[in-house]
């Protein structure tokens, strides 16, 4: 049995050898050590200091009505969606929030899609990619909805995390479920779905984060939390796995690079307690701690933490929005493109209510003035800062 020095001492040799072996050209940061098992002080952000926010109120009429749920956003259009069942796609104008068209190719045929699982817009080309989980294919059709093409997942795997890479390429993580020490990040081609490269994190030990266990109610089941292993940032990416305890980050000249290291080790933890990237912004780094103990309830334990890149400190924290008084931001949902970090779904009759009570600012107050409880959201999305 290895004592636990002997362990300590081989995961710094472990680490220090994948820092020789991931050195390049790019300037080498100092790495982020966090550690999940500890109590970090509070600390009260406001949203407009670290994100550009823009509100787009979403088109009400007899054909646009949606929840808003967002699953992509390009440099002109947003493409919303009532959660991907019933098939109908919304394409908005991004600044006015005007609808432009409705899309629905759901369907058992060769051109059509079981489900909108994930989306991807490129408006240069215009196309747009969904992805069909349960058929394992990436459907292509173009903004008006004409079907192009499509491509299947590689045999005994799903792709999920799928963000357009370049104007050639997507970015995914293949989860090949037969074979899980298979599974890594890949760029693939946009045109045929043939995979260009590879990009296999290192690990020491296969860990999973698919929870089998026993339920009061329904006996065993197996269930898997979400998590978060591909996060855009402006011209980087920042990459994860379940069996690594590091982050790193995928630079604009290909190479990758440690950036972020957990502790204890995810190997030495039970239940394991996990560590993904959520959200990364220029001042602020954004993560999710996910305990694999799953609740009565089907969820699991989890709580964020901030990185402070410029005190370099670390912190759970509240969010306030500076436009809507008593409103704290809860970032549930990870990063739609290098651009836009996140966003949030405000509710008209919740929106209507706050302007009663004076409580909103600006452009939002401005927007809610003409709003009826029975309109559609406003989306409020959250972009990236420039450099």
């Amino acid at each position: 049995t290895i004592d636990m020095k002997t362990k300590t001492f081989i995961s710094a040799i472990t680490l220090m050898a994948t820092l020789m072996a991931c050195e390049n050209s790019s300037t080498q940061t100092e790495l982020v050590t966090i550690d999940v098992e500890s109590n970090y002080p509070e600390k009260e952000l406001t949203l407009q200091d670290f994100v550009d926010v823009e509100y787009v109120p979403l088109e009400t009429n007899d054909e646009f009505i949606n929840k808003g749920w967002v699953k992509a956003v390009g440099k002109n259009l947003l493409a919303i969606v009532n959660g991907g069942g019933d098939g109908d796609i919304f394409l908005y104008d991004r600044i006015t929030g005007k609808g432009i068209r409705k899309i629905n190719r759901k369907g058992q045929g060769g051109e059509e899609y079981t489900q909108i699982t994930q989306m991807v817009l490129d408006e240069e080309q215009n196309e747009m990619f969904i992805v069909d989980y349960p058929r394992q294919k990436i459907m292509v059709y173009n903004l008006e909805g004409k079907y192009l093409r499509n491509f299947s997942f590689d045999e005994n795997s799903y792709y999920t995390f799928v963000y357009a890479y370049d104007k050639k390429h997507l970015i995914v993580y293949k989860d090949y479920y037969a074979q899980p020490e298979k599974s890594c990040h890949a760029l693939i081609s946009k045109q045929d779905g043939k995979t260009v490269r590879e990009i296999c994190l290192p690990y020491k030990e296969l860990e999973s984060i698919r929870y089998t266990g026993m339920h009061e109610k329904y006996g065993e089941i197996v269930a898997v939390p979400a998590h978060y292993l591909t996060v855009p940032a402006n011209r980087e990416w920042y990459l994860a796995s379940v069996s690594s305890d590091t982050i790193y980050r995928h630079l604009p000249d290909g190479s990758e690079q440690p950036y972020m290291v957990r502790t204890p080790s995810i190997h030495s933890m039970d239940p394991e307690v996990f560590l993904f990237p959520k959200m990364m912004t220029e001042q602020y780094d954004f993560l999710i701690c996910i305990t694999k103990k799953m609740k009565e309830n089907f969820s699991f334990p989890s709580y964020d933490l901030i990185y402070d890149k410029l005190e370099k400190s670390i912190h759970t924290c509240i969010i306030r929005n500076a436009d809507f008084e008593g409103n704290n931001v809860a970032l549930w949902e990870s990063s739609l493109s290098p651009e836009i970090a996140s966003y949030r779904i405000l509710y008209a009759h919740e929106l209507v209510e706050a302007y009663e009570n004076d409580k909103l600012k600006g452009r939002l107050k401005e927007i809610a003035s003409t709003l009826d409880e029975e309109d559609n959201p406003v989306i409020m999305l959250m972009r990236q800062k420039a450099n």
